[in-house]
């Protein structure tokens, strides 16, 4: 059973109105009062979460379009020949781009993935050294694994085919030695005899 008080101030009371009206109404009201004001504060974290959502998607897409254009704009000066002074201006992201592919390109590696110092040694380029590395690699566990995989599903299928023509030469050779129509026509002339010999 449960107990609660209820507090009720009471300045006037309508003469149409009871003491029960007057508190169904003020218990009304105080329980509509609560449930604004949590619908207000729900309603306030949504919103927050929304708005910070929103300011951090511009915040991203305005930082991101800033170093695209001051990225995209910056132009590094380079020779055009060792010997010459003459220079021509390219952009960030095409020189880092050559740089990369000469330095894949260039053969500096030797058998072993080292860098050489002398030229008679250097046989490979970082991609070649990785890939034909990578490559042998897996083309070595994939044969080994195909023939493991192929000696066990030959094994399984010779054990398997062992044990049916086992069992089928141990039923026949059963089956020959019951004899089972002479068993049958034994049993017929046992029934008979007994049959007769009571009768």
């Amino acid at each position: 059973m449960a107990k609660f008080t209820v507090e009720v101030e009471l300045d006037w009371l309508d003469e149409e109105m009871t003491l029960d009206d007057e508190i169904k109404r003020q218990i009304i009201s105080g329980i509509q009062s609560r449930l604004t004001k949590k619908l207000e504060e729900k309603m306030e974290q949504q919103l927050s979460s929304v708005i910070t959502e929103k300011v951090d998607s511009i915040a991203d897409e305005f930082i991101t379009k800033i170093m695209k254009d001051n990225i995209a704009s910056i132009k590094i000066p380079i020779k055009k020949s060792s010997w010459g002074s003459e220079i021509e201006y390219m952009s960030l992201s095409e020189y880092v781009g050559n740089k990369f592919e000469n330095a894949m390109k260039e053969k500096t590696l030797d058998q072993y993935g080292k860098a050489t110092s002398y030229n008679g040694d250097k046989k490979y380029s970082i991609v070649e050294y990785l890939t034909q590395g990578y490559i042998a690699k897996e083309l070595n566990s994939k044969v080994s694994d195909m023939i493991r995989d192929a000696k066990e599903k030959a094994e399984q299928s010779l054990i398997k085919n062992l044990e049916e023509n086992l069992q089928q030469q141990l039923h026949a050779d059963m089956l020959k030695r019951l004899n089972i129509p002479q068993l049958l026509q034994n049993l017929q002339n046992t029934i008979e005899y007994e049959g007769g010999s009571q009768g």
